[in-house]
């Protein structure tokens, strides 16, 4: 069911995880913002490198399905807090991210679970992580508060819609066996 675990597209995965850690300490030290830069755009980078890899080298397995949205939450988490403690995000923003990435997670193993299956993300997960990823580095940069705030609420948008879109998609495959 899992396939195989140690491929490019697996590694450029878990490689996100300790990279969101040092954007983390990078935040909260108030370290170079170059450097800071520099990593999220890596992170971004392996983000949508990852999925390629596997598509086009035909290893896209179970342990990517899961990998790839986890190292996405554990990042976007990690970062998130960080920028909160810096001050450069507000508290509702980041309780807001870290609350769906939760609900969608816990629906994903209810899913995985029912199904028998991993289902892999949709484009609208896709979409919303990178938002939160262009409003990290609005923060860093510390633009006009109608600036940030714009991303902010755009993201927050992406946030509620891929809440939505996810949990329809919970209820459909939940109800409707022809979808499995």
């Amino acid at each position: 069911m899992l396939g195989s675990f140690w491929t490019v597209a697996n590694f450029l995965s878990i490689v996100r995880v300790p990279l969101s850690i040092a954007v983390a300490i990078l935040v909260v030290t108030d370290g170079p913002i170059v450097w800071s830069l520099s990593l999220i755009l890596i992170a971004g980078l392996t983000d949508w490198l990852d999925g390629l890899i596997a598509r086009l080298t035909n290893t896209v397995s179970g342990w990517g399905k899961i990998l790839d949205p986890l190292a996405d939450k554990i990042s976007v988490t990690v970062v998130a807090i960080a920028f909160l403690s810096a001050e450069l995000l507000p508290f509702w923003f980041v309780c807001t991210i870290v609350l769906r990435d939760l609900l969608i997670a816990g629906g994903g193993v209810l899913l995985t679970h029912k199904l028998g299956r991993i289902r892999m993300s949709n484009f609208i997960g896709k979409a919303t992580t990178t938002g939160i990823a262009i409003t990290f580095l609005l923060a860093l940069l510390k633009p006009d508060a109608v600036v940030l705030y714009s991303s902010i609420y755009g993201s927050l948008g992406l946030l509620i819609l891929s809440l939505f879109i996810y949990a329809i998609r919970l209820k459909d495959l939940r109800n409707n066996p022809a979808q499995r």
